[in-house]
Order: structure tokens, then sequence, then C-alpha cells
């Protein structure tokens, strides 16, 4: 009897067993993306859910008898009657398009010299040069450019002076949305140069000697070869350098904190100091909310609208 029992236990193990292998092996994909979708989920949903809560509560340092209690959609209504949040999002909607027609007009130009060196070492020396800035580290990059632009010792003022009939202007005081728009562009022309540069070695090489062949001059092939071929990849750089556009704040913040006044103050330098400076996290959650809300808008009527066929099947 005692001996039965044990050939029933050891089949009964042997198929449980059998069974814990066929799902191994049937959800293998499952099993081995699990821990990162976990981690993901842990990084992304968690501040999320957390960032909701802050914006549904009091939480200003000002007032601690009231933190933690339920404040409903008071925040949002607190931000959106503040008249300095809508000046925020008009210097940030500039920022976001000056910035990104500069860097995608210049990131297209110096693609296209470089793609007609026929030095190889010229080529070669131009692109590592002009990738050298996106190196550099936001912070950094704001402590040179203050340097270059100081009225004192800065390079940039001395050129002006010297080699023009115009006085050196205090570039952050009086032109600094303008200034903080060519850091941006010094420094992340680059990204947009790459992208282009590979775009451009992509454009079959037979069309352009077939257009050559025609007699068609420089820039009618770009007009109707390489700028209609290229228009995917065109797309899809400046969808991402609009989002990361959109999150700017360190370089700005390094070289102005905002200022003068409130004439570079981003959304995300409001965010910060409303959050950290003044201690009001319910209501800093609330702006970051909707400005996220509104940056996925934006982002969705770009996809929508020009989005260029073929680009997302």
């Amino acid at each position: 009897m005692s001996y039965g029992s044990e050939n029933a236990t050891g089949t009964t193990t042997s198929s449980v067993g059998s069974r814990l292998r066929e799902l191994w092996n049937d959800y293998l994909p499952v099993w081995l993306s699990a821990p990162m979708v976990l981690v993901m989920l842990l990084i992304t949903v968690f501040p999320g859910v957390y960032d909701l809560y802050l914006s549904l509560v009091h939480y200003k340092q000002t007032n601690p008898q009231q933190i933690g209690e339920f404040a409903g959609l008071a925040n949002f209504a607190a931000v959106f009657s503040d008249p300095s949040t809508w000046h925020s999002i008009g210097v940030t909607l500039t920022f976001v398009g000056g910035s990104l027609a500069l860097e995608t007009a210049l990131g297209f130009t110096l693609a296209a010299l470089v793609t007609n060196v026929s030095n190889d070492y010229a080529r070669e020396f131009y692109r590592v040069a002009f990738i050298l800035p996106m190196a550099v580290a936001p912070v950094s990059l704001a402590t040179i450019g203050r340097i270059m632009l100081n009225s004192q010792v800065g390079v940039i003022p001395y050129v002006v002076a010297t080699y023009t009939p115009f006085a050196a202007p205090n570039f952050l005081a009086e032109f600094p949305l303008a200034t903080v728009i060519a850091m941006d562009t010094w420094h992340w022309t680059p990204f947009m140069f790459i992208i282009f540069y590979a775009g451009l070695s992509s454009v079959p090489e037979q069309l352009l000697e077939a257009s050559r062949v025609d007699g068609a001059p420089l820039w009618r092939r770009y007009v109707h070869i390489v700028i209609p071929y290229m228009k995917p990849v065109i797309f899809v750089a400046v969808l991402i350098r609009l989002i990361d556009l959109f999150r700017t704040f360190g370089t700005v913040y390094s070289l102005t904190q905002g200022g003068p006044g409130t004439a570079t103050q981003l959304v995300s330098i409001q965010i910060f100091q409303t959050g950290f400076k003044y201690v009001n996290l319910g209501q800093a959650s609330a702006l970051a909310i909707a400005y996220l809300v509104g940056i996925l808008v934006i982002c969705n009527v770009v996809i929508r609208y020009f989005g260029f066929g073929g680009v997302w099947d």
C-alpha cells in the first residue's frame, strides 16, 4: 500500500514539473521581460500617481495645518488663474518654436554641407567638430556661455564692440529670451546634424546622379529629391527635439534662473520654483500634470497633421 502511494506521488510531482516547464517555455518572452516591465512601472507609474495625489491635496509650507487635506481641483484653478502661468506658457512656446526652427535649419544645412565635402579627412574633422557642443553638460555649457557673454571679459561683446559699429549689449539683460534660444541652438544643433547627416547618406545615389545628368541645379535636387525622400527622417528628428525642448530646464536655469524678472521663465522653471522655492507642492504638481497633458496634446496634433505617410507603418 505504501509502495503504491509513493508511485502516485512521484507521478503527480512529475506531471506538475512538466506543466511548469511547458508554461516556462510557452511564455519565455513574458518571463524574461517581466522584471524590466516591473521596474519601468515602478519608476513611471508610481511618480505619476503620487504627483496626481499631490495635485489634489493642500501642500503648502506657509499653511502647514492644511497639509494633506483634500483640495479637489482648487490647485488647478489657482494655477490657471495666475497670470504668471500664462506668461510662462507664452515664453515656453516662443522658446520651443524659435529653438526648433533654428536647430532644424542649421542642422540640415550643416549636414548638407558636410555630405558634399569630397575630402575624407576634412569630412571627418567637421563631423567631430560639429557634435562637440552636444557632449558638454548643460550646466557646463551655461557657464561657458555666461563667460563668453560677459560684458567685461566676454569674447562676444568684445567682437561686437571691436568689429561692428554697434555698442556691445548686455545680452542676458537686454535680449534674455533670444540669448537662451541661441544657447540652446548651439547646444542641440549637433543632434539634428547627426540625424540629418545619416538621412542624407541614405538618399540613393542613382536618383542624384540621374538629376545631375538631367542638368538639375543643386537647389532643385534638394527641393524635389532629397527633402521629399527625407521627410520621415525630418519628421522624427523634429518630433524628438520638440518633446525635448518642452522639458528644457538645466541650460536656461543655469543661465538666467528664469530672469531677468520672468523674461525667461519657462513652465519647467515655474514648476521648480513653485515646488521647491515656495514649497507649494500642491500647485506645482497641478501645473506639472497640466503641462504634461498639454505636451501630449501638442505632440498628438503634430503626429496627426504632420506625421508624414509611412513613418508609423
